[in-house]
């Protein structure tokens, strides 16, 4: 990863204070002279101020009045982008859920227009960078009384061919938010049986636990899926389909070994929030 071009350098500066004469009784009270503070730059972008994850708010409302991943994903351009920092540069992570892009930020440059500004990239891997290596990404935002971004219009062009689309910020991680927007709840069925799917990712049925993840990617079923988390359990080969059915959750089995994968006609379990 190349180290950033642009950084904040700080300067310390120690100040001796040196012994003067005693001022007269009369001048003890006086205050010393304030200096003017220096001028903010209301305008000026750092990275710290675009760093988390922002999904398509077109993505966020289909997902949360449909709560089918599959077919929120049918939003056209990219559904979600991160920045993070890493040691000393700023991956840029951009993905429609299908695939991703990886590029670094190496700059972010102000716009001729009014809230209008321009993210300097290049490929990750780059060993060195010039010019000639550059790309942009436009952007538009407008902060909030607390000088925080939480939406941004951004032209990105590897999904969405530089048509601007909003973005909203979440407050955590996009497993989280997914997780608790699709199917986290405790559950139980017709016989009284105990369903869980947590928010941090954790499946607990009646017969057995695992740890579980949401598929995002919508050709990897022809149904909506859970699967053993990729990173917490590497060797799982948990899968489980499910749609909405109005308030009722509906569990069913998985079939095939390559995608796209296909749920069973009818569901094992049909669930009732408690």
């Amino acid at each position: 990863m190349p180290a950033l071009l642009l950084g904040v350098s700080v300067l310390a500066t120690s100040l001796h204070a040196q012994e003067k004469p005693a001022e007269p009784a009369a001048q003890a009270n006086e205050q010393p002279e304030q200096k003017p503070r220096p001028t903010r730059h209301k305008d000026r972008v750092f990275f710290k101020d675009l760093e988390g994850t922002w999904i398509a708010a077109a993505y966020r409302d289909k997902l949360t009045s449909t709560r089918s991943p599959r077919a929120a994903a049918n939003a056209a351009g990219a559904l979600a982008i991160k920045i993070q920092r890493d040691g000393r540069s700023y991956p840029l992570l951009v993905t429609n859920f299908r695939r991703a892009v990886l590029q670094a930020i190496i700059d972010i440059q102000p716009d001729n227009k009014p809230k209008s500004y321009r993210l300097a990239v290049a490929k990750e891997d780059a060993t060195a960078i010039n010019a000639a290596d550059l790309s942009y990404i436009y952007f538009r935002g407008e902060r909030d009384a607390q000088g925080t971004f939480n939406t941004l219009s951004i032209a990105e062009p590897y999904f969405s061919k530089r048509r601007s689309a909003n973005y909203v910020r979440l407050d955590g991680a996009l497993e989280d938010f997914i997780n608790q927007t699709v199917i986290a709840g405790k559950y139980h069925d017709s016989q009284g049986a105990v369903y869980e799917f947590t928010a941090d990712g954790d499946a607990i049925l009646p017969d057995r636990k695992f740890a579980y993840e949401v598929s995002l990617d919508p050709g990897a079923a022809r149904c909506d899926v859970i699967v053993s988390h990729s990173e917490r359990e590497p060797e799982g080969k948990e899968r489980i389909g499910f749609a909405w059915k109005g308030q009722q959750l509906q569990l069913f089995e998985v079939t095939g070994t390559k995608a796209p994968l296909a749920c069973g006609k009818k569901p094992f379990a049909e669930l009732t929030r408690q």
